[in-house]
């Protein structure tokens, strides 16, 4: 269990740019050759991972699914997550939601009451306008960590929603008739709750499922409707 968390930990590592030398994560992970191979021939049978000749690919969401196991395997959470780049957290989000007929605008940015604002994602599919926060990880995520960070994605969103008529063209819902806003945390791992106050938090792992359950539980979860003519 130690030497293949290690030897994943060396994979997230070295695979930032898609791919590396298998005998560079033999030694960056300190195993033996045998004992890499291995592992890196298991993990490739279970599609976490590609191995071409002499080196090991990995795409982003495969770099998330390893990042998952090493730490199912007992790694350090932060350890973990410095081998992840933001970007590529944020793109797996994107591409779940895109693959579910969302278009996304990401780093949303807006004035209301003089003040700024930002949302990592708004994924729009009418009737809804799904505002997304990725957290990779942070201190104490488990718990009060989460729930500090469901409940300020919870206010943006309250206030994308009642900005939304003067904002309607920058969000991308100039044309309808209506608009549902729901706030969601994605995360790398769960938190102890799946909701705070019925603002859920997501496993990345599983948000294209989320997204696909989203409309037939509505009234499970937190949204502000929206009538816009």
């Amino acid at each position: 269990m130690i030497v293949e968390r290690e030897v994943l930990i060396s994979v997230l590592n070295l695979t930032k740019n898609g791919k590396a030398r298998i005998k560079d994560v033999i030694r960056d992970a300190k195993v033996s050759t045998q004992a890499a191979c291995q592992i890196l021939d298991r993990n490739m049978a279970s599609g976490i991972l590609r191995i071409a000749g002499s080196a090991v690919m990995a795409t982003p969401e495969q770099r998330l699914r390893i990042a998952i196991k090493a730490v199912s395997l007992g790694a350090d959470v932060e350890r973990v997550c410095k081998h992840l780049r933001w970007e590529e957290f944020e793109e797996i989000s994107a591409i779940a939601l895109e693959a579910n007929g969302f278009k996304v605008k990401k780093h949303f940015r807006f004035v209301w009451n003089r003040k700024r604002f930002e949302i990592d994602l708004v994924a729009l599919k009418r009737p809804f306008v799904v505002c997304v926060d990725c957290k990779r990880w942070c201190q104490g995520w488990m718990g009060a960590a989460s729930r500090k960070v469901a409940e300020k994605q919870i206010e943006r969103t309250r206030i994308l929603a009642e900005a939304s008529a003067k904002l309607a063209k920058k969000i991308g819902i100039d044309g309808w008739d209506q608009a549902c806003f729901v706030p969601v945390i994605v995360s790398l791992l769960p938190s102890i709750s799946k909701f705070h106050k019925a603002s859920p938090i997501v496993p990345i792992i599983q948000l294209r499922s989320f997204i696909q359950a989203m409309p037939a539980h509505l009234d499970e979860i937190d949204h502000y409707w929206v009538f816009l003519h």
